[in-house]
């Protein structure tokens, strides 16, 4: 079974076939998981931020979710998130397929008793699979690699934050790393596809406002269901 991961824009999407909602109780709290077929697969499907939108970015329960979906057998989780633009050569709207994160801020992980150390990554192999199966099917270019720069949310960042940023990343979200952090402490594989629905604060001028993001994450994300359809694809045959 592989794990999908996604945003609010899933919430209207209706993805699963056969879907049958589950509340399942964690060393690290509950986690809502949706079970059903997607492309005739079999999936565990987490909204990240709640059935009812409740959960902001800061509040997202990750281990709870990862552990969650390794207890019912996943091994191999896609994540879909929209991120923001930190270049000013990117024309948007655009597919990322981040190969690398920074995330000084969230302190998630799964080893709160425990003197265990990883080292932080997203999966190259999931990669290399989302990067073929956005090339195949995506209306949107597809950049295949980029460093996502996590924030810790819930508000946006300032101008300030984003020149500074826009140094040492190409892209910026409020999940990612926490969740590729928290993946690879349990032993799943994770990557993530970012749609690049909006430029950052003060990239080109723009005043980024979350209204914006929300609307044009949901205007791209038929184009990124259909790459996790296909990536999902490629994966049951490997």
């Amino acid at each position: 079974m592989i794990g999908v991961i996604g945003g609010t824009h899933l919430l209207e999407t209706g993805i699963l076939e056969d879907k049958k909602e589950f509340e399942l109780q964690t060393p690290f709290g509950v986690a809502e998981v949706d079970l059903g077929l997607l492309s005739s697969i079999k999936v565990a499907l987490i909204q990240r931020h709640g059935r009812k939108k409740d959960k902001p970015p800061h509040k997202i329960n990750h281990r709870a979710n990862f552990y969650a979906l390794k207890s019912l057998g996943v091994r191999r989780v896609i994540a879909m998130g929209s991120a923001g633009c930190l270049r000013e050569d990117i024309e948007i709207p655009a597919i990322m397929i981040p190969h690398d994160y920074i995330d000084f801020f969230s302190g998630t992980t799964v080893f709160n008793d425990s003197l265990i150390y990883i080292t932080p990554s997203f999966d190259e192999r999931i990669r290399k699979v989302l990067i073929e199966a956005a090339r195949r099917v995506s209306s949107l270019p597809v950049i295949d690699k980029g460093v996502y720069f996590q924030t810790r949310g819930p508000r946006l960042e300032t101008k300030a934050e984003i020149a500074m940023m826009k140094n040492f990343a190409d892209c910026v979200g409020m999940t990612a790393g926490s969740e590729a952090t928290v993946a690879k402490e349990l032993g799943l594989e994770y990557a993530i596809i970012c749609t690049i629905d909006n430029y950052a604060h003060g990239i080109k001028g723009v005043n980024t406002n979350y209204e914006d993001i929300i609307k044009k994450a949901k205007e791209n994300a038929k184009n990124c269901i259909e790459i996790v359809k296909e990536a999902i694809r490629i994966l049951s045959k490997i």
